[in-house]
């Protein structure tokens, strides 16, 4: 019995310990949906009860709609072949918080510099991912370095963070790839 009664308690400090990754993380104030606009490269990942996708990430290209809602037009390598998925993200009743009614993700935007870049943190069920996207293929080292505060801050397992799309080419597989819009270059690294 008093087995029992242990396993609730740590199962109970558990799920409270997991209720609290969701809520604690912060949202900019403020978020203006139209600023954010245009293309966006992903740059880096890290993931927390989650595997890496078998996709590699080359562009994003944000469409705000007038009623706050966002399509996300996702530009990747999947199977060695540019794909194109249109995303639908839905605002909130909360400024720079959206869900993705087709997976049942919450997005929320923690920090944006609609110039530079933003890091978007994404939750489905007990699954965590934290995106850095910058308007450019190389950030400054100083956003990576707040994207790699701001993930230790958040519970993440900062030496699991993945760097992608820097200078215009993602590293997968030891091969280099490159999506253009009729042309995908490989080139295997020796």
């Amino acid at each position: 019995m008093k087995t029992t009664l242990l396993i609730i308690l740590l199962a109970s400090i558990y799920l409270l310990h997991a209720r609290a990754d969701v809520t604690d993380v912060p949202v900019y104030p403020d978020f203006d949906v139209h600023k954010l606009a245009g293309i966006w490269y992903p740059i880096a990942v890290v993931l927390k009860n989650r595997e890496p996708v078998n996709t590699i990430p080359i562009d994003n290209v944000v469409e705000p709609s007038d009623a706050g809602d966002l399509v996300l037009k996702m530009r990747y390598i999947k199977d060695g072949a540019c794909q194109v998925t249109d995303v639908n993200v839905v605002h909130t009743d909360q400024a720079g918080v959206f869900t993705v009614p087709a997976t049942s993700e919450t997005v929320r935007m923690v920090d944006v510099d609609y110039e530079s870049y933003h890091i978007v943190h994404v939750v489905v069920k007990d699954s965590y991912s934290l995106y850095l996207l910058s308007r450019t293929r190389e950030p400054s080292d100083d956003v990576k370095t707040k994207f790699k505060e701001l993930a230790e801050t958040l519970g993440f397992d900062v030496n699991k963070i993945i760097y992608e799309n820097l200078a215009g080419k993602s590293e997968f597989g030891g091969m280099f790839v490159e999506c253009t819009t009729s042309i995908i270059s490989i080139k295997v690294l020796q």
